[in-house]
């Protein structure tokens, strides 16, 4: 994978596929691993790991999901891509909030994953019991606590059959202080405030049965985008994961050309 220097570090990434500019964003690329082939049929796909994560090392310690943002906008520069869709999931979807912020004209279209605007009683007591296992530097004990959230009932099955590939893709290449980076800002985020405005066509999609962010906060994050589609499919926290039939068809219906 090439390397793409940015301020701080530099980017691993690839692209795939042919059509209209598609950014995968999650905090590793390997979290798409149902999305790419099918949606590079259709578009020209672009995943990275981001920096301070997996193959991206960063010199200046874990950046802000502001930074992160800005990253995103060097890779594009870099690419010579003027503009995309940014479908961001879980962390991702944070950051992408900042990117829209930020950089709104260079969005054709915004599709937000498993992610929140701000995050509610409910939802801020589960990130900070995770953070705790973090704390303590109980990795084993934060896996075995997250993986219940990770599927809903009816996949959970396929969750113990891939249990072993999904830590690989999704959760092995992290230490504590990877994980710490990106809790204690999800802890921190409030965008309610400030994320707004945005015209391009919009995508929020949750987890019917997820129990980290539920609906609720979907639907709130939903109603700070006037015209945005929301979608909740039969999953818990990772529908493109769990339903990606079902998701690929909903990217390629909203955002496809």
């Amino acid at each position: 994978m090439e390397l793409i220097e940015v301020d701080g570090g530099r980017i691993s990434h690839r692209m795939r596929g042919s059509g209209p500019p598609l950014v995968l964003l999650a905090t590793l690329q390997g979290s798409w691993m149902r999305q790419v082939s099918a949606l590079s049929k259709d578009f020209t796909v672009l995943t990275y790991d981001m920096r301070g994560f997996g193959d991206s090392p960063s010199e200046t310690g874990f950046p802000t999901n502001a930074q992160h943002a800005d990253d995103l906008a060097a890779v594009l520069d870099h690419l010579g891509i003027a503009e995309a869709a940014v479908v961001g999931m879980s962390h991702g979807g944070l950051v992408a909030q900042h990117f829209a912020a930020k950089h709104a004209e260079r969005l054709t279209g915004l599709g937000l994953i498993a992610t929140f605007a701000a995050a509610h009683g409910p939802t801020s007591l589960l990130l900070r019991m995770l953070n705790g296992f973090l704390e303590r530097g109980d990795l084993p004990g934060f896996w075995e606590v997250l993986k219940s959230m990770l599927f809903s009932a009816a996949g959970a099955p396929t969750l113990l059959r891939r249990e072993t590939a999904l830590r690989q893709a999704m959760f092995d290449q992290y230490d504590v202080a990877a994980l710490s980076s990106i809790y204690t800002q999800a802890i921190e985020h409030d965008s309610s405030t400030w994320f707004g405005g945005v015209t391009c066509p919009t995508l929020v999609v949750g987890g019917a049965e997820d129990i980290l962010f539920p609906p609720v906060l979907t639907e709130r994050l939903a109603a700070l985008v006037p015209g945005a589609r929301l979608e909740l499919l039969p999953a818990a926290h990772i529908p493109p994961v769990e339903a990606p039939l079902v998701f690929n068809e909903l990217v390629t219906e909203v955002f496809g050309r």
